[in-house]
């Protein structure tokens, strides 16, 4: 199996004569192979007989790689990517939803999905197809509400770089922080891209504040900072602690996210409309821009994280149905409604997915009753029989799904280390069905920072500075990064803060949490 052919088609187990069959992966025509028998024909059906095979695929190059050569992103070729990997790992009909950045590339990108005939094996028609990144969103909402303040922020940017492009200007810090006894930390600027980056700048300079002060007279520059309100420094990273928090959860990689996001996306929203009421104007008109985009994202799609959070069962409706009365009472009725439909639909396509599989090993497994024992059975059988259908109509059984939600929050579960793949894989006995449904939906990852930073840092690993690594050694800096990364948090320490106490900059050193 070593012709590049063989990764559009299925191998079969080997038969007695020594030919095994080849199924084809997009329209499941198969072929003999074996016994010396060459790849010949499978090129021929990948190239010109199979019909369902996309166009893009025939040729050299891929839609990956001609999008990639050609340098253009347009949501047609990125739609034909998507697809063509769905296809060749055989993943078309098992999608669910698409995690992706807010772009407008991508939109177009997700209608042109959408157009095609993958539409016709998405549950609950294609609704909840389409999600936005969590992290990105909180990401531009916030970016937004710093614009307001963008002067002070500069001042804070500009004060560190000044005092850490001097070895001399290092020394006197030093001696600052030593004459006020404040903490022994080194100034660190942001990636102005990233929001919490930013706010982790903020927070260093407002933890630095009566060294940098000491500072600015040392140094005879008291223009420096001039301009510079402390008080509306702490006000403002009192509002951005709910945004930070939040994005440390979501951009979470070894556990489920998405029945995380409802509610603290719903807190930021709570926590946006408080800051209305805020003494500072800076504050308040934040507020304005920060919900317009929150409104924005929010009606772009959100049913799937209220489902999400419907199946962790600390939460169940109850949640959803709180925030959504303090968020939007007018509209709790229809949003509710719209949520059980759109619930009731997925449960009936596992429904009937699942049924469907245990005929198929009930048929395969049992030995079906002969003729002649079907016609001796006796009227006292029959009738027994027939009891059973009329006590089983008069006494309906609750669905799963209905069972699961009256049952209650599960108290048990209410713990820090909660593990909710744990919590239904134990309850898959009773829940067979709502299990599997549970597991795809909380397998969805409701943020791509975990993707987006591995590119980020195959980026800063091959740059053009270094750009002779071979394959092996580019391997084994992502790997120790990766595992040294581990071995910190493991031991309860902070990835970022050891790189950040390092002689690099930010830029060059990031390993906090990106968005």
């Amino acid at each position: 199996m070593t012709s590049k052919y063989w990764q559009y088609f299925i191998r079969g187990e080997p038969k007695e004569d020594g030919f095994y069959e080849a199924k084809c992966k997009f329209c499941g025509h198969t072929y003999d192979m074996g016994n010396g028998r060459g790849t010949g024909s499978l090129m021929h059906h990948f190239k010109k007989a199979c019909e369902k095979v996309p166009k893009a695929m025939r040729h050299k190059p891929s839609a990956l790689q001609k999008m990639l050569q050609a340098g253009t992103t347009t949501g047609k070729n990125i739609a034909d990517a998507i697809y063509e990997k769905l296809v060749l790992w055989n993943l078309d009909k098992k999608a669910l939803c698409l995690v992706l950045d807010s772009s407008s590339a991508n939109d177009v990108s997700v209608r042109e999905l959408l157009s095609g005939p993958i539409l016709d094996t998405l549950p609950a028609d294609g609704q909840l197809f389409h999600q936005r990144c969590g992290c990105h969103v909180l990401n531009l909402i916030v970016q937004d509400g710093l614009d307001v303040l963008g002067d002070e922020i500069t001042i804070i940017r500009e004060t560190m770089k000044y005092i850490r492009h001097s070895q001399s200007r290092m020394e006197k810090f030093k001696k600052a922080i030593a004459q006020v006894k404040g903490p022994d930390k080194k100034p660190a600027w942001d990636v102005q891209t990233r929001w919490n980056s930013t706010y982790l700048m903020l927070q260093l300079a407002f933890e630095l504040r009566k060294s940098i002060e000491r500072f600015v007279v040392l140094d005879k520059n008291p223009e420096l900072v001039d301009g510079l309100d402390w008080n509306k420094l702490k006000a403002l990273l009192d509002c951005l602690k709910v945004f930070y928090d939040a994005t440390l959860t979501l951009s979470g990689t070894k556990y489920p996210t998405l029945n995380l996001f409802f509610p603290e996306f719903c807190e930021v929203c709570l926590s946006i409309k408080k800051m209305r009421n805020s003494n500072y104007p800076f504050i308040v008109e934040m507020s304005s821009k920060m919900y317009a985009k929150w409104d924005k994202y929010w009606t772009g799609g959100n049913m799937l994280l209220a489902i999400a959070c419907v199946f962790d069962p600390r939460s169940k409706l109850g949640v959803v149905e709180y925030y959504i009365k303090e968020m939007y009472p007018h509209d709790y009725d229809t949003f509710m409604a719209n949520l059980n439909n759109c619930i009731n639909a997925l449960f009936k396509d596992y429904e009937k997915s699942y049924n469907r599989q245990s005929q198929e090993q009930i048929g395969s497994s049992s030995q079906q009753v002969s003729a002649s024992a079907r016609e001796t059975q006796s009227d006292t059988r029959a009738g027994l029989k027939d009891y059973m259908k009329n006590k089983k109509r008069a006494d309906p059984k609750k669905s799963e799904l209905e069972e699961y939600l009256a049952d209650g929050l599960d108290e048990n579960s209410l713990d820090v280390a909660f593990d909710i793949l744990s919590w239904w894989k134990l309850k898959a006995a009773k829940f067979p069905i709502l299990s599997r449904l549970a597991r795809d939906i909380l397998a969805v990852p409701i943020s791509t920072v975990a993707s987006e930073s591995t590119f980020s840092n195959s980026g800063r690993t091959l740059s053009p500075i270094r750009s002779s690594l071979n394959d092996e050694s580019i391997e084994a800096l992502i790997c120790a990064q990766d595992w040294l990364r581990a071995s910190v948090t493991e031991n309860g320490g902070d990835f970022g803060e050891v790189l950040w106490s390092s002689d690099e900059t930010p830029s060059d050193a990031d390993g906090t949490t990106h968005c």
